[in-house]
């Protein structure tokens, strides 16, 4: 029987934040360097972001094959959508029908395998096949779990948005998503609109560079990124959940 076990953490819709009201994209200018990332402002950036595991009956998540440090070694399998990790229950439940998936949020998960552990445990990221289609379109040789970004310009500053007086940069994990906040952009400042650039980067690069990052004027932007969930994800752990009314 296949179980989702939704948490707290996820919004009412995260789109909201950028079609909603209240919300002016286009401010273009970073703040004064920030302090290099902590675990804890990576914990937090992170929290935002649903992801799924397969875990077995011993509550031991899937792994898959890698290789690190010229070793093979076996390394838990994270799914950024739900439905490519019900493809993979299938093959799991044909050697343990107790396999189920378990949703968790990438911070927590960070955290666990991150920071609780003495050495860091490596993660093998399954990236939305469709999503990864876009970013090979945009870079041949492009591996990993894409983040859609947009620039004004190829080397101008990012497009970011301001709410309730603070500004961040998103990085989203869909690229309609991406082109929702253009499209809006779009009605405020067309002539502007036409300059925009989108571009892609990999999750993996992202977690590695706000944990090692020293150059203060990359942290100001890494301190600024907002990452958001791809919309159809949001909706697929929806029509997982019980209709209680909550």
């Amino acid at each position: 029987m296949r179980r989702l076990f939704p948490r707290s953490f996820l919004p009412a819709t995260v789109l909201s934040a950028i079609v909603g009201g209240g919300i002016l994209a286009g401010s273009w200018l970073f703040p004064l360097p920030a302090e290099a990332l902590s675990d804890e402002d990576i914990v937090d950036k992170l929290e935002q972001v649903p992801v799924f595991i397969i875990l077995n009956s011993d509550g031991q998540p899937l792994t898959a094959s890698a290789e690190a440090n010229n070793q093979e070694v076996k390394v838990p399998v994270v799914f950024i959508d739900g439905e490519t990790a019900e493809t993979f229950l299938d093959q799991a439940q044909a050697e343990d029908q107790s396999a189920t998936i378990a949703l968790i949020d990438l911070g927590t998960l960070y955290q666990e395998t991150h920071l609780s552990a003495e050495a860091a445990t490596p993660l093998l990221y399954f990236p939305i096949v469709e999503e990864l289609d876009t970013a090979m379109g945009m870079e041949e040789d492009f591996q990993g779990v894409p983040l859609f970004i947009a620039r004004q310009g190829e080397d101008g500053p990012y497009l970011t948005i301001t709410q309730n007086g603070e500004t961040s940069l998103p990085m989203f994990f869909s690229r309609n998503d991406l082109q929702t906040l253009l499209d809006r952009y779009a009605e405020t400042d067309a002539a502007a609109a036409q300059e925009i650039v989108v571009q892609v980067l990999s999750l993996e690069w992202l977690l590695a560079t706000m944990a090692t990052n020293e150059d203060p004027a990359l942290d100001a932007q890494l301190e600024q990124v907002r990452l958001f969930p791809s919309t159809e994800v949001l909706n697929y752990i929806r029509s997982q959940q019980p209709e209680s009314g909550q």
